[in-house]
Parts: structure tokens; C-alpha cells; sequence
């Protein structure tokens, strides 16, 4: 017998569907890759999830070795808020 796979609800902030649009297919595929793997609580090889400091509100995967996703997951919904270049981060750790 197969397991089910459990999955969260997700939503898309429109912060983020305006910074999707900009990446070319194939970062848009890591991203969709990483959005999945998210909703469904496993990882990806080089997804390095961490806590966005110092409120640790937000967390952020690695999309590549520039971008990164910014996403919360909280009462079984997946707000993925932003992706954004790795040197914007921290405007995320301001609550």
C-alpha cells in the first residue's frame, strides 16, 4: 500500500508572482521545485533552509547561488512571500 503524501496549502504573495515573472524558465522550474518540495515537507539538494535573522519571522531557501526564496509556513499554509537576490535578504529579517 502506498503512503499518501501530505501537502499545505499554499499561497502566493504578489510581491512574489512579480519577482517570478523576471526569472527566466529554468530558474522559474528550481523555483516551482522548491515550492513543491516545501508544501510537501522534504528537502532538495541544496535547499539550506534557514530562519531569515534576527526575528526569525521569515525563512529562506537557496534557489541558486545568487536568489533566494522567501517563504513562512504557518497553520498548514505556505506563504511563499518573495525570491530575491541573496544580498536583499535581510530586508526580510525586519519583521
Amino acid at each position: 500500500m502506498r503512503r499518501k503524501q501530505s501537502f499545505v496549502d499554499i499561497v502566493f504573495a504578489p510581491k512574489f508572482k512579480k519577482s517570478y515573472a523576471i526569472f527566466q524558465e529554468r530558474e522559474q522550474d528550481r523555483i516551482d521545485e522548491l515550492v513543491m518540495a516545501l508544501s510537501k515537507g522534504v528537502s532538495t539538494p541544496g535547499m539550506r533552509i534557514k530562519p531569515i535573522e534576527p526575528e526569525k519571522y521569515y525563512r529562506e531557501a537557496r534557489v541558486n547561488d545568487g536568489d533566494r526564496l522567501v517563504f513562512r509556513i504557518e497553520n498548514d499554509t505556505l506563504l511563499v512571500a518573495d525570491v530575491v537576490p541573496h544580498d536583499l535578504i535581510r530586508k526580510y529579517g525586519k519583521g
